[in-house]
């Protein structure tokens, strides 16, 4: 199950060992985790998927195949998994500064948006996750990629950027 820990005042989760689950808030009690689904999520790091991918015939996407420490930043439309850093306020400010734009992303799934996402520990079955061991956060309806980049952020600091992108 993830576990929120806060650091120098902002919330991050991390999961027992597996990667995290995005998914539409609206899809999530139908997640079974490690009852069933999180076979999924296996087969396809077993296939060496590491990057963000969705799960076939289900509008989830799992972000690689990493249990890093996770945060979002809602008004970037950004997911943060720190990689490493020397403190939490350098990977936040380097992640709230950097250029999106200069960025080489690689384009990823396409999931269906009904408003709100949330973001929880794969292997936790939908019906368990709390207000504590995800986030929920607000996104605009309609279809979304989920790009992802690994970028150095400054000196001895760097991360997994995970940005949503409405398609039109």
């Amino acid at each position: 199950m993830s576990m929120a820990r806060t650091t120098e005042g902002r919330r991050w989760l991390e999961t027992e060992g597996g990667p995290f689950l995005l998914a539409p808030v609206s899809l999530l009690p139908s997640w079974t985790g490690y009852e069933g689904d999180y076979d999924f999520v296996i087969d396809a790091t077993e296939l060496g998927q590491s990057e963000c991918y969705v799960i076939p015939d289900r509008n989830v996407a799992i972000l690689g195949d990493d249990p890093l420490r996770t945060t979002v930043l809602e008004s970037r439309s950004l997911i943060i998994q720190w990689v490493y850093s020397n403190s939490e306020e350098d990977i936040l400010k380097n992640s709230s500064e950097i250029d999106l734009d200069s960025i080489v992303w690689r384009e990823g799934p396409v999931l269906d948006s009904d408003g709100s996402f949330g973001l929880v520990d794969s292997a936790t079955p939908g019906v368990e996750a709390t207000e504590e061991s995800m986030f929920v956060f607000e996104f605009e309806t309609g279809k979304v990629r989920i790009d992802s980049a690994e970028v150095p952020l400054a000196p001895h600091c760097a991360a997994k950027l995970h940005r949503l992108v409405p398609i039109v």
